[in-house]
């Protein structure tokens, strides 16, 4: 019983709303994951070409450099 509370506990401290004059704050450049989005695209897609491997991306290619 006192895991369940205490999984229930820790699940509600995750939620958090964000309220819609925060959201510019969140969008901001500094705040993404990645400084530059397009160079980890342009890395991934030089990745795959080399490889020829491809992995929960949505795309689909044999290595060859034809989609």
């Amino acid at each position: 019983m006192t895991r369940v509370v205490l999984l229930i506990a820790m699940s509600a401290l995750g939620c958090a709303s964000v309220k819609p004059y925060e959201r510019g704050t969140l969008a901001r450049r500094c705040m993404q994951l990645t400084r530059d989005p397009q160079a980890k695209a342009m890395e991934h897609h030089v990745y795959e070409y080399r490889e020829g491997a491809t992995g929960a991306t949505g795309t689909r290619g044999g290595g060859c450099g034809c989609n």
